[in-house]
């Protein structure tokens, strides 16, 4: 899954040509003839592939047949991070390395030479250990509260003599238990001396010089990696390679960035690290400049390896002109070498996975490419796009030009957050895959209006505010309890199949998303290939029937409730059929075979209003067919009422209006008489002429849930005064009904008469 970012270890895996680079540079060190030592720097900033060439040159050396060719080591100063011992550390592993070829009759000796001399090195204090000793002791002694004069007069004997005694035995004690490591190391440094048969550092320097002459082959140390170190471990491998440049034969080749290892030198007090560095090194390499295309061409091998694991909904939604677009405005920006592309490959490869499932993707794949690279890369403002939802996804039309110039100043600095290199590139990444965006920065260009976000959700773009979430959270639909286009995948594949399609839409009815699921539909209706003709009976047929099981709360006052919803999925796929006598067919069958009530008596109703108007671009039902509609809705109505299923019906007064209305009887006054003759019934049909609603008013940290009751429309189906007077009855009795609705009773009487009155639950 993760793109590999270790660096190539053979010519076969080189991608971007710097194969006859490494096979010049390992020749020139095959064929350098000088004794002195020599120091080569290979120099490139991070991620621009010195570790692959120093593998290449690593694989030339070693398979070069001449004789001559250098002993390769390789020294890691990163096992030793921290260590104070560098130095030390160097010789020794040099001797391992030496010990374990062997390549010439002597390398053991020289090995145990170097090996010896580093513990001479390591055993060699910087500062003499009698005066480390005298500092510490002068430290103890002010924890006595001695000052100096009062020492000077204990040496000078000013005390009796008994007492000077004591406390000279006592306070050297002390110095010893504090210091004997330093004893020790004293100790040890002159019996390695003594198996030296006395000789110094600087001769025994000398017998290595000798020793490294007279071998036959030159050792080439290898260091990579040196800009990793920190800026003090850069001193002393420096210093280290300094003081033991006059080793001869010995060629070494350290790679880094020259800027990271100048800025560390130059910390070093009065001294330039450019001119630190020119002392050192001797040949100076840049790492080949890598042309844009051929980081181009490895960006897209990668893209290719994740893209061919994706599912085919992936590959539908992969618009080629619409990521030749994304690439580039800005995109493309972002790769600057190896290291870019695979780091960002395999965040994407992992990333994309979480919004995979089965054949299904959750997102549109090239929307996420593009902020997959703004989180990879520009981490600050990818937060700050996850919080601002709306101010990247909104359609809407601000008045004038203060709501737009205010949208712009909040995204504009938000894009601060951006290093200044790659503002300008982010910000017309952004305008791209927000197409909202384009009127907010540029002038002549129009705001995308909402009639383009169907497209946008059925394309799964982020510029949809019903898909922005799940680019952030990579949580399908953007949270667990949203419609994941999976779910929305398993509706779509079943809708021709009237009976499958009914069972799952009831299993979201029972999870509580059946709202979701009916916004979600909506994006579809104009969609042949995912709704095609075919499969309108089994929509129509099925939302008819799950009618009156409809949630019938509100979520504000824009909200029109769930059987609205049903509606507009109805009309928005008959209005793409021209032969509307198809579409009465299709109304009259489903009407027929409804399990449900309010549905046929909602849509018919709503076809006759507009048939009324006589648009005739708006209507989907022949006009002379309605009245065979509403005939069948009465027929079903009074199916219905035989049932009992009627009175129970929350849609009750919706459809008592329709039954007057279609009725030439007036058998629905004798059904009001008789549903209201009990307290139960009575009260039941009044609560069907109010509504729940919610709401949030200016000021309000929580929902605000109201009952709204029109009384306008009550009083055309029985007397107010009559409604009023049994009321007043009921509660005069103040029996066990009464004390179990006592608020809603008490509260439409106080309110009696008033148009529309809310209150709150």
């Amino acid at each position: 899954m993760f793109a590999d970012d270790k660096p190539i270890e053979s010519q076969k895996d080189d991608r971007l040509g710097r194969v006859s680079f490494s096979h010049n540079l390992a020749h020139s060190l095959i064929n350098w003839k000088n004794p002195e030592s020599l120091v080569v720097a290979l120099c490139g900033k991070w991620g621009s592939g010195k570790s692959s060439v120093i593998n290449l040159v690593k694989e030339e050396i070693s398979s070069s047949k001449s004789v001559e060719k250098p002993t390769l080591i390789e020294f890691n100063p990163w096992l030793f991070s921290g260590e104070e011992k560098l130095n030390e550390h160097f010789f020794t592993e040099i001797a391992k390395e030496l010990q374990i070829k062997n390549e010439t009759e002597r390398d053991h000796e020289l090995a145990n030479r170097l090996r010896l001399y580093s513990k001479l090195i390591g055993l060699l204090p910087d500062k003499g250990p009698l005066s480390e000793i005298i500092e510490k002791a002068l430290i103890v002694a002010g924890l006595f509260g001695l000052s100096s004069t009062q020492i000077l007069k204990l040496l000078n004997f000013d005390l009796h003599g008994w007492q000077v005694i004591i406390f000279l035995l006592g306070f050297f004690a002390l110095v010893l238990s504090l210091f004997r490591g330093t004893i020790a190391k004293l100790a040890d440094f002159f019996e390695e001396r003594s198996k030296l048969h006395n000789k110094s550092v600087l001769a025994f320097k000398e017998d290595i010089k000798k020793a490294l002459l007279n071998r036959s082959r030159k050792i080439l140390i290898i260091i990579d990696d040196v800009d990793r170190l920190t800026p003090e471990e850069i001193r002393v491998l420096f210093k280290l390679i300094k003081i033991n440049t006059d080793f001869p034969n010995l060629i070494y080749l350290l790679s880094f960035d020259p800027e990271v290892v100048k800025s560390a030198l130059s910390l070093q007090a009065g001294v330039s690290g450019q001119d630190y560095l020119e002392k050192i090194v001797q040949v100076n390499f840049d790492i080949p400049f890598t042309k844009q295309d051929k980081i181009a061409q490895i960006l897209f091998s990668e893209l290719h390896r994740i893209l061919s694991t994706l599912p085919d909904s992936a590959h539908k939604l992969f618009d080629m002109t619409y990521w030749g677009n994304v690439y580039h405005s800005g995109f493309k920006e972002f790769f600057k070498n190896i290291r870019n592309v695979k780091r960002f490959a395999s965040s994407l490869d992992f990333n994309l996975s979480l919004l995979t499932r089965e054949h299904v993707i959750e997102v549109n794949p090239i929307d996420f490419i593009a902020v997959e690279a703004i989180r990879v890369f520009c981490t600050d403002f990818y937060n700050f796009m996850r919080t601002h939802n709306y101010l990247f996804t909104s359609t809407s039309t601000e008045r004038g030009s203060s709501g737009k110039s205010e949208r712009r100043r909040e995204i504009e600095q938000g894009l601060e957050l951006v290093p200044e290199s790659q503002r300008d590139y982010v910000k017309e990444l952004i305008s791209r895959i927000f197409p909202q965006l384009e009127g907010v920065f540029r002038s002549g260009y129009s705001s995308y209006a909402s009639e383009w976000v169907a497209e946008w959700n059925r394309n799964l773009h982020i510029c949809s505010s019903e898909f922005f979430d799940a680019y952030f959270t990579l949580i399908p639909g953007g949270d667990e309890s949203e419609v994941s286009q999976f779910e929305m995948e398993l509706i779509l594949n079943v809708i021709g199949d009237q009976e499958q399609f009914e069972r799952i839409i009831l299993e979201f009815m029972s999870k509580g998303k059946i709202r979701k699921v009916l916004g979600r539909l909506q994006d579809y209706t104009s969609d042949e290939s995912r709704i095609p003709k075919s499969a309108w009976s089994s929509v129509v047929q099925t939302l008819f029937n799950i009618s009156d099981d409809l949630p019938s709360d509100r979520t504000g006052m824009f909200d029109f409730g769930a059987d609205l919803e049903c509606a507009r999925i109805i009309y928005q796929l008959l209005k793409r059929n021209p032969d509307s006598l198809d579409n009465y067919r299709i109304f009259k069958e489903a009407i027929e075979k409804s399990s449900g009530l309010s549905g046929p008596v909602l849509n018919v109703s709503l076809e006759s209003q507009r048939a009324e108007k006589e648009k005739s671009d708006s209507v989907v039902l022949p006009k002379d067919k309605l009245a065979d509609l509403q005939k069948a809705c009465l027929e079903k109505i009074i199916e219905h009422k035989t049932s009992g299923k009627l009175e129970k019906n929350s849609s009750l007064a919706r459809i008592l209006y329709r039954w007057r209305e279609w009725s030439k009887e007036e058998d629905w006054k004798k059904y009001v008489e008789e549903i209201t003759s009990s307290d139960a019934g009575f009260l039941n049909f009044l609560k069907s002429f109010g509504s729940e609603g919610r709401s949030h008013s200016l000021g309000d940290h929580v929902e605000r849930r109201e009952w709204r009751f029109d009384f306008k429309a009550l009083g055309d189906f029985t007397s107010p005064d009559d409604v009023k007077s049994r009321l007043e009855k009921i509660r005069a009795r103040k029996d066990t009904f009464y004390q179990e609705n006592k608020e809603l009773l008490d509260l439409i009487l106080a309110n009696f008469g008033k148009k529309d009155f809310p209150f709150d639950e």
